[in-house]
């Protein structure tokens, strides 16, 4: 157990030097960039040296210092909850990590490829960023990086008039989601316009502009007083960047994993984590929710059951 925690401890310290590097190698790589018969290499190098700008170090930094905490300590609800209200002012207030939206990041390139219209580079490394960060480790990027996710874990921690929190089944929900999205499919091919982007009636980013209109009030305040009674509702019920990074969390690489041989079947983690995604997991189910990496349910087991790491067989 010492040892795999030491080699996972040096692949989370590799992944953040690979990072930090990248400006160093678009730098290296950019240079030859201008001439007219740049090509594929420079598209690579563009993406490198757009990847190199601060809001994305900034982001792969929380994002991978996630990982690490939830690889190296326990973080309970109230940690937590100072997070998220750090992400919020990092990437909602601070640093304008809307400038593309994430949504836009994944909207406009379905919709560039539909209409047969360029995808911009902005566009193009966002997308690249989310599902990098998603491949690594699960939901790296909506649960440590995005201020509109990190808003709606802060607001769900407002007591429910009616004492309790609601867990929606998956089924119905990502029905929704998936819904909204073949929705957004059909408008895009008939009239060239996404369902997300319209007139922004789903977009809730638009709020890190800073101006509110009333189709995005009525969102955002939408979103706000479901939070209290639901744990993430856009991203569970609507965001497309919560369906992209829930299809790559099946081949994550780092991910809540169950040590069935400890667990003595308590359902505290069940119980107190916010996500509805605990359960499949302990179950073993193959199509889960969506676990926004936020340890809960870790700090919850008292038989140290529940881990964030990699998959590894079994012992004979």
């Amino acid at each position: 157990m010492e040892r795999n925690t030491i080699y996972l401890s040096v692949i989370c310290i590799a992944l953040s030097m690979i990072l930090i590097s990248v400006p160093v190698m678009a730098e290296g790589g950019g240079g030859g960039g201008g001439g007219a018969g740049g090509g594929r290499n420079t598209d690579a190098s563009s993406i490198l040296a757009e990847l190199s700008s601060i809001k994305f170090i900034l982001g792969g930094i929380a994002a991978l210092s996630g990982l690490i905490l939830l690889k190296t300590i326990k973080i309970n609800r109230n940690i937590r909850t100072l997070l998220m209200f750090a992400v919020f002012v990092l990437f909602g207030v601070l640093v304008i990590m809307h400038q593309p939206s994430p949504l836009r990041a994944v909207v406009d390139p379905v919709t560039a490829l539909a209409t047969g219209s360029a995808i911009t580079l902005k566009k193009t490394a966002m997308a690249v960023f989310i599902g990098g960060l998603s491949v690594i480790g699960a939901k790296l990027f909506c649960g440590w990086v995005c201020p509109f996710g990190a808003l709606q874990e802060i607001v769900n921690r407002i007591p429910a008039p009616s004492g309790k929190k609601i867990k929606l089944p998956f089924k119905i929900s990502n029905s929704i989601r998936i819904s909204i999205f073949a929705i957004s499919l059909v408008m895009i091919i008939s009239i060239g316009s996404d369902l997300y982007t319209y007139h922004s009636i789903l977009n809730p980013f638009e709020l890190f502009e800073w101006h509110f209109e009333a189709v995005l009030a009525v969102l955002v305040g939408t979103v706000l007083i479901a939070s209290v009674f639901v744990y993430r509702p856009f991203c569970y019920l609507v965001c497309p960047v919560g369906l992209l990074t829930w299809l790559l969390e099946h081949v994550s690489i780092f991910r809540v994993r169950l040590d069935k041989g400890k667990c003595d079947d308590c359902k505290k983690c069940i119980l107190k984590s916010p996500c509805p995604s605990v359960k499949a997991i302990m179950d073993g189910d193959t199509l889960r929710p969506d676990c926004h990496a936020c340890g809960i349910c870790i700090d919850a087991c008292p038989k140290d059951a529940l881990r964030f790491g990699i998959w590894k067989k079994a012992k004979a």
